[in-house]
């Protein structure tokens, strides 16, 4: 039988997921931090960023995630995939750069219980439409590696997402948006092919930053993920469209241009 070969790397050090673009932008509150954005199409690719942020802040507390998506994305790792995340090390960006692309689930539905499993995340708020029977929206917790608690919340409302962060105790937040969340009536999760959408104005008004939760999570903000998954879009436009609108709501230039900046920091204004 012939042996496997270790992958090689042109440069060890700067290793990601494939496809992934990246932004470092100022802080859009704090004067004296800088966070990243991470885009790509994969959703699990998230956990990659997750991790590289929290190494960059070790030994504090983990942020908790924040998630607008139309899925859950809440499967429990299993014993085997337990395993697996037991011996991944963490401070190779090789090694959690192909775990991410090879290991974690392929429908996308894995990546933030295993975050939180690994303690790289905290606590879990998410937003979502996806129906998971008559318990769906009642609490869970999950005990991780080493102990910690996590409480997963799961909400189908903005307002009660809204409510139960503005009453909470967090200090820091990773904000997660998949772009599938934009859609109302998802037809490839329920089989009909057939989609509905919120408004433009509506998506405005859910993201705009003089909204109490957006400024609540801008306030404590330590990095963002999003997640394009065009086919849960209705197809790439669908999806390109609701990039470009967040683009349009926060960036000045564009998300990815040369000196992008949050608006009310631009030197474009």
């Amino acid at each position: 039988m012939a042996k496997s070969k270790m992958i090689e790397f042109r440069n060890p050090y700067h290793i990601e997921p494939p496809g992934v673009l990246r932004q470092i932008l100022s802080h859009p509150v704090n004067a004296t931090e800088a966070i990243e954005l991470a885009l790509f199409q994969e959703h699990r690719y998230a956990f990659f960023y997750w991790n590289k942020w929290m190494r960059k802040n070790e030994g504090s507390n983990p942020p908790c995630l924040v998630s607008l998506d139309w899925h859950q994305d809440l499967c429990y790792p299993c014993v085997t995939e337990m395993e697996w995340l037991d011996n991944l090390d963490l401070t190779s960006n090789g090694d959690v750069s192909i775990f991410s692309w090879a290991k974690l689930a392929g429908n996308n539905d894995g990546h933030i219980l295993s975050a939180a499993y690994l303690n790289l995340i905290g606590n879990i708020y998410v937003h979502c439409r996806q129906e998971m029977g008559r318990d769906t929206w009642e609490d869970e917790e999950l005990t991780d590696k080493y102990g910690n608690k996590h409480i997963i919340k799961k909400f189908n409302t903005y307002e009660g997402l809204q409510n139960a962060l503005l009453k909470s105790s967090e200090t820091s937040v990773f904000f997660d948006i998949d772009l599938d969340f934009f859609s109302v009536k998802n037809g490839l999760s329920d089989g009909s092919f057939e989609f509905t959408y919120l408004s433009d104005d509506e998506i405005r008004k859910m993201l705009d930053i003089d909204n109490p939760l957006i400024k609540w999570i801008f306030e404590r903000l330590k990095g963002i993920t999003i997640a394009t998954e065009p086919e849960h879009c209705g197809g790439l436009l669908k999806s390109n469209k609701f990039l470009n609108l967040i683009s349009d709501i926060y960036y000045k230039p564009e998300l990815f241009a040369p000196k992008c900046n949050w608006k009310w920091k631009s030197e474009y204004e």
